[in-house]
């Protein structure tokens, strides 16, 4: 009998068990131990997404455990039937797994190369000739058989998200009993600088941000103020607990058991919208849970996408939804379009589409605003206390002014610990979105106001409206981690306070930080802080320029620290650049701003040189106002041109944008987000065009 043969018999001789050992032992080291490494140091991702301990039981056995065994029956039922093929298919998966481990460190060594895929696959289909042909290599994935049960335990029972599967709520999250009559509000944004709200005279921009403006006409200002963290999971609970963030912390109630929600439960009704964080008890905060097969599912879809980013090469991953930039529904487009008027747009609530948010979490970024400010109105025997914290302005950038949205196609804006491009014009492209989604999020907020208003609490209420963290607008920069080039536009964040009774606006220049929200709140409401805290209220801080500003960077773990005089004048740079951007209007932004309105009286023939495509033509032929989802954001590739050539793109026959041409990996791109009242119901012709010297234009692609 040949060696070949005798291997062969050894194989049908494996069996179930020994078949689900190995290929068990070749899953756990190509997808298992990667994926559950990168979530155990990730436990904020459940938290975000509200996954429950079964949910995270459920991955870790599911996802360990299930494709082997399942791997293994087809195998044993295979061979029971055609024993040949049995051993084919056994020996196949052992090679497609080995090439699973081998590919990632295989891209790595060809820089990212999509050649990486068939030398993975060589080295896989190399080693499967190995296994089949000597007991020594089989023996050797048979010592390996314990890595599932190892992947498994180290994420359960030893990495950071242990504590979301062996922690019970803290024993110490108890209410206190404040006795306070004063209605509280406290409203977080999410990723504003405080520069995107000013107009360059050291003022909110009253014409942009109409709501928030006239807020602040009533309230006081803290214009120097900085938040003390990156990131949403560690800046918000600062707030909450008036601590600054320390190093393994959850944002969990286990590891913040004291805080605004304790401190004002005997007295307050908690009125709360908490979509990242989970600080405020289960019993003081009942959330409506998703059914667990829907949250799976969205988990299972998810991951699907953070499995192929730690699998493919970089040429591979370019065409993959980020999963960087929020902590859900990867890659799930906006595809709400039922008919409904800009009005009802901002308030009707959505249908979930089969995943737990098109968004965060559990619902889209709109209906907590809408579900905050209709349970303002109930009645109630206690005062409320109102905690808002909104995901927006938050990219990625989809919402117009009047909270439609509009469709993207080519959207690339780096994740917080990546640096943008060294165009500043293709980062002012993406500020403008920002400016956009703002404005939405001043109209939600001016919602709120109003209804407070309307309420009789407005008044006697106190009201902090603040942000979590900022974020960078600055070529070559990190957009989201601290560094002491941008340090101002990540920690000056937006901090106005309306005292009770207060009726007269000011801007007060103290170095306040985001830990002193509960402090002062807690003042306003004429109670003191029973635990030790690292704030104070707000009116008590100094005002010296050489107090250190450190925001934590949550990847390092380790402080950027500059003292507020730099950050101040950092601030200021950037006001004044902001000012003369937005010179023209927030659509104005673009190297040819004198050019929007101009009416092309012919069109030019087309130039057989230069060609641009524009993306979904067929959406700007069937335009509907009264949908929530426009075709504004204009896009497409470019062929013919050089890298930062100057365009123009007409609607209809007008001039509504200018951009420049972008080079990306494998050629030049375009984007440009023309103004909704520039689309007519029905069809619409948009036309895109070089500019030459002279101002000639030259049509080199569109719609018609």
């Amino acid at each position: 009998m040949s060696t070949r043969d005798a291997a062969s018999i050894a194989i049908v001789r494996v069996g179930f068990l020994l078949s689900a050992l190995h290929l068990g032992a070749l899953w756990a080291l190509a997808f298992v131990q990667p994926l559950l490494d990168l979530l155990g140091d990730n436990a904020q991702f459940f938290v975000a997404r509200g996954s429950t301990r079964l949910d995270i039981f459920l991955l870790a056995f599911g996802y360990g455990l299930m494709p082997p065994f399942v791997a293994a029956g087809l195998v044993w039922a295979t061979v029971r039937v055609r024993p040949a093929v049995g051993r084919a298919l056994h020996v196949a998966l052992v090679g497609l797994l080995v090439t699973a481990i081998a590919l990632p460190p295989v891209g790595r060594a060809l820089s990212g190369s999509a050649v990486a895929v068939p030398a993975a696959l060589t080295v896989g289909g190399g080693f499967a000739v190995v296994y089949l042909q000597t007991a020594g290599a089989r023996f050797f994935v048979t010592l390996l058989s314990p890595a599932p049960v190892i992947s498994i335990a180290s994420f359960l029972l030893f990495s950071p998200a242990s504590q979301l599967v062996m922690s019970a709520e803290a024993s110490g999250s108890s209410a206190v009993s404040s006795g306070s009559s004063t209605p509280i509000v406290h409203v977080i944004l999410d990723e504003l600088p405080v520069t995107t709200l000013s107009d360059g005279d050291g003022t909110l921009d009253a014409k942009l941000f109409p709501n928030l403006a006239r807020f602040a006409r009533g309230a006081t200002w803290y214009r120097n103020a900085t938040s003390v963290a990156d990131s949403t999971t560690e800046a918000v609970p600062a707030q909450l607990t008036g601590k600054r963030p320390r190093r393994g912390e959850l944002p969990t109630t286990h590891d913040h058991p004291s805080s605004l929600f304790t401190l004002f439960a005997e007295s307050h009704d908690l009125i709360v919208e908490e979509p990242i964080t989970d600080v405020c008890p289960g019993r003081l905060c009942e959330e409506d849970e998703p059914p667990t097969g829907e949250r799976l599912r969205a988990l299972a879809h998810d991951l699907g996408i953070v499995v192929r980013h730690l699998l493919l090469p970089a040429d591979l991953r370019r065409e993959l939804p980020a999963i960087d930039q929020n902590w859900d529904g990867f890659g799930v487009k906006d595809q709400e379009e039922e008919e409904a008027s800009p009005e009802d747009g901002f308030w009707r609530e959505g249908k979930r589409r089969g995943r737990v948010g098109i968004l965060l979490r559990r619902s889209p970024a709109v209906l907590g605003w809408s579900d905050v400010t209709a349970a303002v109105d109930r009645a109630r025997a206690r005062p409320p206390l109102v905690f808002m914290h909104s995901t927006l302005p938050h990219a990625s950038w989809r919402f117009l002014p009047d909270g439609r949205r509009y469709s993207l196609h080519r959207e690339r804006y780096p994740s917080g610990s990546r640096a943008w491009t060294a165009r500043q014009w293709v980062v002012d492209r993406s500020f403008q979105r920002h400016v956009l989604q703002t404005q939405f999020t001043d109209a939600l907020a001016g919602r709120l106001f109003d209804r407070l208003r309307a309420s009789d609490l407005y008044d006697n209420a106190v009201i902090v409206v603040t942000a979590d963290h900022g974020a960078s607008f600055r070529a070559g920069q990190l957009r989201r981690r601290p560094t002491e080039d941008n340090l101002a536009d990540i920690a000056n964040v937006p901090f106005i306070v309306k005292w009770p009774r207060q009726r007269t606006g000011r801007i007060d220049d103290r170095a306040v930080r985001t830990v002193d929200v509960l402090p002062t709140i807690a003042k306003a409401a004429g109670i003191r802080v029973p635990w030790d805290i690292d704030g104070m209220p707000a009116d008590e801080r100094g005002d010296s320029g050489a107090t250190p500003v450190d925001v934590l960077n949550s990847r390092l773990g380790t402080p950027t620290t500059l003292p507020l005089s730099a950050v101040i004048e950092q601030r200021e740079a950037r006001d004044a650049y902001e000012a003369r951007l937005l010179r023209h209007g927030v659509y104005g932004i673009g190297p040819r701003p004198d050019l929007i309105g101009t009416w092309i009286e012919s069109v030019p023939a087309l130039s057989t040189r230069a060609h641009a495509t524009v993306d979904e033509p067929g959406a700007f032929r069937a335009v509907n106002d009264r949908t929530r989802v426009l075709p504004t954001f204009v896009s497409g590739s470019l062929t013919g041109l050089r890298a930062d050539a100057v365009l123009v793109v007409a609607v209809n026959g007008r001039v509504e944008q200018s951009t420049r041409a972008e080079p990306v990996a494998g050629g030049l791109e375009y984007e440009a987000l023309v103004p909704p009242r520039s689309l007519q119901p029905g069809s619409n012709v948009v036309t895109v065009f070089q500019v030459l010297r002279g101002d000639r234009l030259v049509r080199i692609g569109g719609t018609g």
